[in-house]
């Protein structure tokens, strides 16, 4: 009996609303299909043994690596393709052409284009390898992003030792949130990872890995909360090491770990990681820029040296080294952040102008919407701005600035019950983000629902923030229950002050007396 050609590899669990699609995708390309069914409750093997897959029933031990090597074990192809269940075949060459290119082949792997979709329409492609020889050296290693060994994933940053682009486009959806519970899928992440960490201090691979789960991206930015805090502790211990990484992860380590330190509000820091890096690179630019306009302050001359920079940034599309950054960011992101930069030198037209261009162009986020609309709030228009925002969350309803926005305008303007939802949502999105938490705390204060406060307030981390600290004690003190208030820490104190200066705003010196506090 002649060997097969190709084998399709693929683990799955509870993936009967996708696994159809990718196995339908696949199946002109191979000539045996091999799933690893991890536990599921759904109808995923009644799905694939239909369509023809070979169903093995394997034990989840949170090892991915483990569970991608039972399949290759059941493997009889000369070649290996591994996809996931929510992912399939989107184009490229025919399935001929394919085989055919494979029959001649000396190549030991190949890559293939994963077409990321992403929410809000946006995009990211990149390369992985995913199709390879089947010989008995070529194995998973890592429980979590695992990779094929010896070295064909590893050295895929070394030009030299590049795998050939087979040519196929697999697409993937299982990071868009409409299309799964990807708050169940992260926190699996984040605990697989912690595990991981926590048993091999000193895999380089598994700490950068762990930093990206911590330090979510949008619009160039990352998205703030106390996770950055547990993400830079991580970046500390791995900045001396990054050189162990792959170049393409090395080169993403520093872009997360700028973002982290920007977002917690140390940009001095920020650029001095970036010096000698950015030039070139969108999502380094505007990082380096965003730290630039930060140490600029009131100075003129910092505004336009993050504008100019900015600026070249309008037509790059090469992310670089790169191999995971946000779509768009040489275009519309970029646009929007130069008409920021506007905003800070005080030209409204012109930034205006800016933030419109940008917003006409998709798959770019709520970035856009969210410098249109501070800028509209700069000229003293905060219904225009009020829909610039919910404009930004209709493009990307996952969008904590665009929802803040409209919870801080709602909370100004008017019956501060209609803020607690987008101001709750923000918080959800972005837990442990003062901001966020302080307005939540204040709407929730001001519309006599203090008991919803801690059920409001995401749970984070195992310590609470101190503005999740500081909205707890303040609640505890309108309901008249015991609130050690005098005995909170320094930084919970100073969240109470900026509760209460929201409180005083609103005219609410009753609710002060109440507290205790006015």
């Amino acid at each position: 009996m002649a060997r097969p050609l190709v084998s399709l590899c693929m683990i799955a669990r509870d993936e009967a609303a996708t696994i159809g699609r990718c196995l339908e995708s696949a199946r002109p390309y191979v000539d045996e299909m091999i799933v690893v069914d991890t536990g599921s409750d759904d109808e995923t093997p009644a799905i694939a043994a239909r369509l023809g897959a070979e169903v093995i029933h394997g034990l989840w031990r949170e090892d991915f690596a483990e569970a991608r090597n039972t399949a290759l074990e059941q493997a009889w192809g000369r070649f290996v393709l591994v996809l996931d269940a929510d992912e399939w075949i989107a184009g490229g060459p025919s399935a001929e052409e394919l085989r055919e290119t494979l029959r001649q082949a000396e190549d030991e792997a190949f890559t293939v284009t994963l077409d990321d979709r992403l929410d809000a329409g946006q995009r990211r492609r990149y390369p992985l390898v995913r199709l390879f020889r089947n010989r008995a050296g070529h194995r998973y290693e890592g429980a979590f992003h695992e990779q094929i060994t010896p070295s064909i994933a590893r050295n895929l940053g070394e030009r030299h030792l590049r795998p050939a682009d087979c040519g196929l486009v697999v697409g993937h959806d299982g990071y868009a949130r409409a299309s799964r519970d990807t708050k169940n899928k992260a926190e699996r992440n984040l605990r697989m990872l912690l595990r991981r960490v926590e048993a091999e201090p000193s895999d380089v691979n598994a700490r950068y890995f762990l930093v990206r789960e911590l330090v979510p991206m949008r619009g160039g930015r990352a998205v703030p909360g106390s996770h950055l805090e547990r993400a830079l502790a991580h970046c500390e211990w791995l900045a001396p090491w990054k050189g162990r990484l792959a170049p393409p992860l090395a080169a993403d380590f520093t872009r997360l770990h700028t973002a982290a330190l920007l977002a917690s509000g140390r940009p001095d820091d920020a650029l001095r990681l970036l010096v000698g890096r950015s030039d070139g690179n969108p999502a380094l630019e505007l990082l380096r820029a965003d730290a630039e306009l930060a140490l600029g302050g009131e100075d003129e001359q910092g505004a336009r040296q993050a504008l100019m920079r900015v600026e070249r940034c309008f037509d790059l599309e090469d992310p670089g080294e790169l191999p995971c950054v946000e779509p768009e960011l040489g275009g519309p992101v970029a646009r929007a952040h130069a008409a920021e930069a506007l905003l800070a030198l005080g030209r409204l037209e012109q930034a205006r102008e800016m933030a419109l261009t940008a917003t006409r162009t998709e798959g770019a986020g709520a970035a856009p919407w969210n410098a249109l609309a501070l800028i509209e709030r700069a000229m003293g228009d905060p219904a225009a701005a009020l829909r610039s925002y919910l404009e930004g969350v209709r493009v990307d309803p996952y969008d904590p600035w665009a929802w803040a926005g409209i919870g801080e305008i709602v909370l100004q303007t008017g019956p501060p019950g209609e803020a607690v939802e987008p101001l709750a949502n923000a918080a959800a999105l972005a837990p442990g983000w003062s901001v966020a938490e302080e307005a939540l705390t204040a709407a929730l204060l001001l519309s006599g629902r203090s008991a919803e406060v801690v059920d409001r307030l995401p749970a984070g981390d195992d310590v609470p923030s101190p503005s999740t600290e500081a909205a707890r004690l303040l609640a505890a003190a309108v309901a008249d229950r015991p609130a050690p208030v005098d005995e909170a820490p320094a930084p919970a104190r100073e969240s109470m002050r900026r509760i209460l200066r929201r409180v005083a705003a609103a005219g609410r010196a009753d609710l002060l007396q109440r507290i205790g506090l006015g």
